[in-house]
């Protein structure tokens, strides 16, 4: 095999004695040993080895040829493949991962907390002055500068961290299974490494780095990063080389206790196995209970947790991630289109992202089955429209809230639940909020049904228009994806 790698020339040997060939097996007594390569590129090479003398015909040297061939073909195009995958992943001015890259990561990390109920926090970093080094020393020096920074981030941090650059100037880290205090703790360290390195502050280069922590400071991934921009730009406005960590939301040290009981209440909540109707009626108390009672309550904070719920029930059903967030879409763009009052929209949109939030008490064998619910199965299922309504119930002055949630699952002509209304009868926005979580449902890949393009599924809500769906209220969609004005994840 040494002699092949050094080569790269085929060896054929079929009647070596006892003890003579050096092969793998130490009983071989013939071998056919081919290089592998690829052009001018030896990939590996394949060895075949017998205990029987003159093993090896020429048909069987000319097929492991030909399969040397292929495996040339199949390694190289691995190795391709392999390398334009690292390079979609990797900024090419600094060897560390890319902004896309880091969602991904942020999107998988916030699934796994949601579910675990565990912590992870964010840094974001912004470079102070860099913008002088670009105005006085030019773009080279400039593209040196962030390629330290980018080394001397991932060199100083742990290995299950992603060190992201995010923009320009801009660097991120996703630190896993890291609360508030260590986060902080980290990011002082770091800022040290910065403010030390011998290049950097020939250039006067330092960081203002803003800290958050899920599910400290908020409950979604969108709400961390907005934590964390905020701490940064007030590091920066402080005159830079600092770590500062903001509440986005509220001043003081109430609001910030209120925030914190809130979010390890939820932490326990969600690591419990199996919630039943008995803990629905606590969990209802108890958010109460810890936003406190009229002006007194953060109503914000108290809509965070809820919303975290509600993410945490999505988590648990194949392809329905950010199944509250489309819905919420469709819903704003109804609503719009009916003209109706700026904070009705806002009202209309966050009840379309929670609106499955009672299905967290649902058994998650349910939830997930892919195959037609038993009767019985079925009954627990529709339990969750009340159960939702009962959680947004506890923030206080969300009748609508409350009354959308309550009856999403009606049905135009009475054959919905959980009351049988008809027509007018069913309120508003719950009429928005079934139209809209339909068409979200019918274009997303389910487990027990393949997605429908648009078209098929604007066409099975037209026959269904009047009976299932209020017949206004599917013409408003029609007319509004049929201009183009389809909402998405990204809007």
């Amino acid at each position: 095999m040494g002699r092949v790698a050094r080569t790269n020339e085929r060896a054929l040997v079929q009647n070596a004695g006892e003890g003579h060939l050096l092969g793998i097996l130490p009983e071989s007594r013939a071998v056919l040993c081919i290089p592998i390569t690829y052009g001018d590129s030896l990939l590996g090479v394949l060895n075949v080895e017998s205990r029987e003398e003159n093993a090896f015909s020429s048909q069987d040297v000319l097929i492991m040829s030909t399969l040397a061939d292929l495996l040339a073909t199949a390694l190289h195009n691995a190795f391709v493949f392999q390398k334009l995958q690292q390079q979609s992943i990797t900024d090419g001015l600094t060897g560390i991962k890319t902004r896309r890259f880091f969602w991904e990561a942020l999107s998988s990390e916030w699934k796994r907390a949601s579910r675990s109920g565990r912590p992870f926090s964010v840094v974001l970093i912004d470079l102070d002055k860099f913008k002088e080094v670009n105005d006085t020393f030019g773009h080279l020096e400039g593209d040196l500068v962030l390629a330290r920074v980018g080394r001397l981030l991932e060199q100083r941090c742990r290995q299950s961290n992603v060190v992201a650059r995010y923009g320009g100037d801009e660097f991120i880290i996703l630190m896993p299974e890291t609360g508030v205090d260590q986060a902080q703790a980290l990011a002082e360290r770091l800022r040290l490494w910065l403010a030390q390195d011998a290049m950097l502050a020939e250039h006067a280069i330092t960081g203002s780095f803003g800290v958050a922590s899920f599910p400290a400071h908020g409950f979604s991934a969108e709400d961390i990063i907005r934590v964390a921009d905020a701490g940064m730009y007030s590091a920066k406005h402080a005159g830079g080389n600092r770590v500062s960590m903001a509440e986005e939301f509220g001043d003081g040290e109430q609001v910030a206790a209120q925030r914190q009981q809130l979010s390890t209440y939820i932490e326990g909540f969600l690591q419990r196995e199996q919630a039943g109707t008995d803990d629905l009626e606590e969990l209802a108390s108890t958010l109460r209970r810890l936003c406190g009672d009229g002006d007194d309550c953060n109503v914000h904070v108290l809509k965070e947790s809820i919303e975290a719920l509600a993410r945490a029930a999505e988590s648990r059903e194949f392809h329905a991630a950010g199944h509250g967030d489309m819905v919420g879409r469709y819903a704003e763009l109804i609503g719009r289109a009916l003209a109706l009052p700026p904070d009705e929209i806002v009202e209309l949109a966050y009840a379309a992202r929670v609106h499955d939030v009672g299905k967290i008490f649902v058994p998650e064998r349910i939830v997930t089955k892919a195959g037609t619910l038993t009767e019985q199965d079925y009954a627990q299922m529709k339990m969750h429209a009340r159960m939702g309504a009962e959680i947004v119930g506890t923030i206080p002055g969300s009748l609508m809230l409350q009354k959308a949630v309550e009856h999403h699952h009606e049905a135009f002509d009475g054959s919905g639940y959980p009351n049988g209304l008809r027509g007018e009868e069913i309120p508003l926005w719950g009429r928005i909020l079934a139209l809209a979580d339909a068409f979200v449902n019918m274009t997303t890949e389910r487990s027990f049904a393949a997605a429908k393009t648009t078209e098929q599924a604007l066409a099975e809500i037209e026959k269904l228009s009047g009976t299932r769906y209020d017949g206004m209220l599917v013409r408003v969609l029609l007319r509004q994806l049929k201009t183009g004005k389809t909402p998405s994840l990204g809007d």
